[in-house]
């Protein structure tokens, strides 16, 4: 049966309320633009006042599968200890101190983008054609995707879900060696780090209860090259991630910090 790419972005006053996507087949479809506009009128950011819903057929043999990355998650008390996580982990991908700080900086100093940083890790220059747009990673999801998530009320966890098949896609791209995120949802303070070599570190506290803050930067490694490559990867390619998330790793903050 065809599969079918849904898109949902919603706003209150030009204002960011929601965003998401799935893949789905068509049987689905109704069920699953229906759950997606009841994610839009409900959401902690308020209640959408304008959604646009874009459905797209998919040519399925240009579909990409892939395996999920790995999941850890660093038992953290605070934000603090939250980002020493991160520092810690890009210094073990080889950026060194003053760029990290440099990174975190930009990352903590950039919210409410639509989409994401693409940061150059060697000259630490964005790279996004469009810096109030950025870069949206976008047609992706998990194989056989259960639409009961995307009301964001499954008991399912929605937004680990959906971060999982968006930073299996990035991570996947040959020219990105890492990305941090942070959700702008209020209601949601954990964020991750992912790469190649230790997959997708979820890290509880990366921002207090309450803060509609949330950002987004794709490591880019420019020895590597080839930016327009890389943006067409992350925005154009349709991606399905197999529906095999294995067990996650706990750590604790110690325990991490050792690794």
């Amino acid at each position: 049966m065809a599969l079918h790419s849904i898109k949902m972005r919603s706003s209150k006053d030009n204002k960011h309320i929601s965003g998401a996507e799935s893949i789905v087949d068509e049987d689905n479809l109704e069920t699953a633009v229906s759950r997606l506009i009841k994610r839009a009128l409900t959401h902690s950011k308020g209640k959408a006042e304008n959604i646009n819903i874009k459905i797209e057929k998919l040519d399925e043999e240009k579909i990409i599968f892939l395996e999920p990355l790995k999941v850890t998650t660093v038992e953290v008390e605070n934000t603090i200890q939250g980002f020493k996580c991160v520092k810690y982990l890009l210094n073990k991908l080889g950026i060194d101190d003053e760029k990290s700080n440099k990174i975190l900086k930009i990352f903590k100093e950039t919210s409410h983008m639509r989409g994401a940083i693409l940061l150059d890790i060697n000259t630490l220059e964005r790279l996004e054609p469009d810096k109030d747009r950025g870069i949206r990673a976008t047609y992706m999801d998990f194989e056989n995707s259960n639409t009961d998530r995307l009301t964001k009320e499954s008991g399912q966890n929605t937004h680990f879900i959906e971060a999982l098949a968006l930073a299996t896609k990035v991570i996947n791209c040959p020219y990105i060696i890492g990305e941090i995120c942070y959700s702008d949802d209020p209601n949601y303070t954990a964020g991750y780090i992912s790469s190649k070599k230790y997959g997708y570190v979820r890290i509880p506290h990366l921002k207090e209860f309450g803060d509609e803050s949330g950002g987004r930067i794709f490591l880019y490694d420019s020895s590597l090259d080839n930016v327009q490559d890389c943006i067409d990867y992350i925005e154009k390619s349709k991606t399905i991630i197999r529906n095999n998330i294995s067990q996650q790793t706990y750590m604790t903050y110690e325990e991490f910090l050792n690794l």
